[in-house]
């Protein structure tokens, strides 16, 4: 076995782990299900899966919060045919907490994770106790990918950048910092902060499994037209960065003044990973603080 055949199979056990999958009425559902306390459904970005719930959402668990994450179709364990469209992928949040017999959650969609979650809060208000859009996708998506993303959608280079990384941490760690808009000298002076950038490169292996998401999520936010802000009438939070280098704060905008009375938390530090920015403090706290709010009301 060659060195990229042993690190593709280390990172696939890794993109894995403390995961299970469940049948549901629309398809097999991958997914994590981690901590106590009221219900956050995740919907994670492109390229990710299910195990951004285990690397990524250490600040809300640490709240006393209950994270699940299911990898939406065509990433890791979910096949694309059980939602290649944005709505079925709403459909398919309703179905898996049908299978978990879970009544009630606070959506909360990340990044590529945007246009389902608000889809999920304006089809399922009966279900959705609030709805935070964090960083995520608001309107058509016409990004041009760069080369360092590019790079990431296949596993050869992944596994490459994982040998620079390992030989030259500092310069990957700098790479990462500035590609998600991220202060690096106020990552680096904290190790937690520094250890959970290093997971970067953990998230988008191995690339093979997540690509027919990514690119599936690719054709469906260039084609998109609009999202119905304006019917949601569920609690919202909107978080964004005026420093996002992964999407355009016009995303955030144009979710905070389309739904009714959504409320705006507008950073100057954190960039497309404000939880570990300079302003985390707050943004946390903003966080918890809205979503035992959901739980509390009794709407």
């Amino acid at each position: 076995m060659t060195s990229f055949e042993r690190w593709l199979q280390r990172v696939t056990e890794a993109a894995h782990r403390d995961s299970q999958t469940t049948a549901t009425r629309v398809g097999p559902v991958q997914f994590t299900d981690i901590g106590t306390g009221p219900i956050i459904l995740h919907s994670h970005g492109s390229p990710a899966g299910c195990d951004v719930g285990r690397l990524m959402f250490d600040d809300l668990l640490s709240q006393g919060f209950r994270v699940i994450t299911p990898s939406r179709p065509g990433f890791l364990k979910t096949p694309l045919e059980v939602g290649p469209t944005i709505e079925a992928q709403a459909d398919m949040f309703a179905a898996l907490l049908d299978a978990l017999h879970i009544d009630h959650v606070v959506m909360h969609a990340w990044s590529a994770g945007g246009p389902p979650g608000v889809l999920f809060a304006h089809k399922y208000p009966d279900r959705c106790r609030g709805y935070v859009h964090f960083c995520a996708v608001g309107h058509r998506w016409d990004h041009r990918v760069t080369w360092f993303e590019r790079a990431l959608l296949t596993d050869r280079a992944v596994y490459w950048l994982s040998r620079i990384a390992a030989r030259w941490p500092e310069w990957m760690r700098r790479k990462y910092a500035h590609e998600l808009g991220l202060e690096y000298d106020f990552i680096r002076a904290d190790p937690t902060r520094a250890a959970v950038l290093d997971q970067f490169l953990t998230l988008v292996s191995p690339a093979s499994l997540r690509n027919p998401g990514s690119f599936n999520d690719m054709a469906n936010y260039r084609a998109l037209q609009d999202l119905p802000y304006e019917a949601i009438d569920r609690p919202t939070l909107v978080v964004f960065c005026h420093r996002d280098r992964q999407l355009p704060k016009s995303n955030g905008d144009v979710a905070a003044t389309r739904i009714p009375r959504a409320e705006y938390l507008e950073l100057d530090y954190g960039g497309h990973m404000p939880q570990i920015g300079r302003q985390h403090e707050l943004v946390t706290s903003t966080v918890s603080r809205f979503v035992r709010d959901c739980w509390s009301d009794q709407r």
